[in-house]
């Protein structure tokens, strides 16, 4: 069964009048409509005025992202999702580089993506220019990317920090706490830029796989409106390979959010919509606890205050415990598990209140039960290791990759998690 969806400017007429419409307000002063709320307008006011490729392609990402949370996914896992996207210039995107989309969407998120765009009417308003810059970190309120924008703090880069948040309050406080103390910690006023977009309303579906595109692409189409040619994305190598610690959670069943291949992929499409700009990791040969090291040396102990704010879990969702906290890690869930491993690498101490050891009673037998299958395929894979075919078994790695690195790096990252107590 196909889901035909269209995202659409709110003034605009529909193309497809078969697609569910979304229309999305032109600027912030137009919204929020009835289908999409935020601070990013179609017109892309928050970024100012971006080169026309990099402009439609955050669109194309972003109409991605609405669409995915849009379309239930059936319990099949696989959905067929025809989106058509709004943009200036529609031409590339219904050759070679809106084929690049359809198969990185179908590598996000497991389903099969037809795209068509259709041309909208330009920007007809002068947009602030963005300040130029050297580079565009993701700032998205977790572990990593805290550690991350420590790590680069003072190294005299122009750089600007971009955070993605939709209705989470959770997400957002937690990227409002950590930016509030990369701003006391830093010599210089922090460049910061926060966007909000999401469906108005709850979305039909929990799963946003795609989200990872919308957030490189919105990175993207920033470096290029502020003269930047590099977007970094902090984000440990063990987590980015996410080698799947059983066999059921190999293949697209995998998150490859930041996986090597998804960079890569992302890095061929700006190319080929001739956009100059690039998204690394540069901390793709890091475990978690190396990185969360490597921030401690240069804040010390005043890190793991920071730190305790930063949300890692997989799940957040606390508030349906008796007694839970929207806002808390849950502790048990796989990513929660690598989280807490991470403090067992050096004399870190772990200050983060967990859902797990906050829940009483029934409640918390209640999320032990829930996070059983998480418990148990860490200690499955504890007991069994990550072999190479397990690694390989989440997708293709970009030909440069050093795999002898990468695996070694898996077996860090699962020594890390071996320190973990598990209930």
């Amino acid at each position: 069964m196909t889901t035909a969806i269209e995202v659409l400017p709110h003034d605009a007429q529909q193309h497809n009048p078969a697609a569910t419409p979304l229309r999305w307000a032109r600027t912030r002063a137009d919204g929020p409509t009835t289908d999409v709320t935020g601070t990013l307008g179609w017109d892309l006011d928050l970024i100012g005025p971006a080169p026309v490729a990099a402009a439609d392609l955050a669109r194309i990402a972003t109409s991605a992202y609405l669409a995915d949370r849009t379309a239930r996914r059936p319990l099949t896992f696989v959905r067929t999702i025809e989106l058509t996207a709004h943009t200036v210039n529609p031409d590339p995107w219904n050759s070679e580089c809106g084929q690049l989309v359809e198969e990185l969407l179908h590598w996000l998120t497991g389903d099969v993506w037809l795209l068509r765009a259709v041309p909208a009417a330009p920007v007809n308003r002068t947009l602030a220019p963005l300040a130029p810059a050297d580079d565009v970190m993701l700032l998205s309120g977790g572990l990593d990317s805290l550690c991350g924008a420590v790590d680069h703090l003072t190294d005299g880069t122009e750089r600007i920090h971009l955070s993605h948040y939709d209705g989470s309050t959770a997400v957002r406080g937690a990227q409002i706490k950590a930016t509030a103390w990369l701003q006391n910690q830093a010599a210089h006023p922090l460049r910061h830029l926060g966007i909000k977009i999401c469906q108005t309303g709850p979305s039909p579906e929990s799963t946003s796989r795609s989200r990872s595109m919308l957030f490189a692409m919105l990175a993207a189409a920033i470096a290029a409106s502020a003269s930047s040619s590099q977007v970094t994305v902090p984000e440990n190598g063990f987590t980015s390979v996410n080698p799947p610690l059983t066999a059921a959670r190999g293949g697209a069943l995998s998150t490859r959010s930041t996986h090597p291949g998804t960079f890569g992929r992302f890095n061929a499409l700006l190319a080929a919509a001739d956009i100059s700009v690039r998204i690394g990791n540069p901390y793709l040969h890091c475990t978690k606890g190396e990185l969360l090291a490597r921030a401690h040396e240069r804040t010390g102990d005043a890190l793991l205050v920071a730190a305790a704010g930063t949300l890692s879990c997989g799940k957040l969702d606390g508030a349906r415990y008796l007694g839970g906290d929207a806002n808390l890690n849950c502790g048990l869930c796989v990513a929660c598990l690598v989280r807490r491993g991470s403090f067992t690498t050096g004399p870190h101490h772990d200050p983060t209140v967990y859902l797990v050891d906050h829940l009483q009673g029934a409640a918390h037998q209640r999320l032990l039960i829930n996070r059983r299958r998480d418990v148990r395929d860490v200690q499955q894979a504890i007991l069994n290791g990550i072999a190479d075919t397990d690694i390989l078994a989440v997708g293709d790695l970009p030909p440069d990759t050093d795999f002898d690195a990468v695996v070694d790096l898996c077996q860090r990252g699962l020594q890390e998690l071996s320190r973990v107590p598990l209930p």
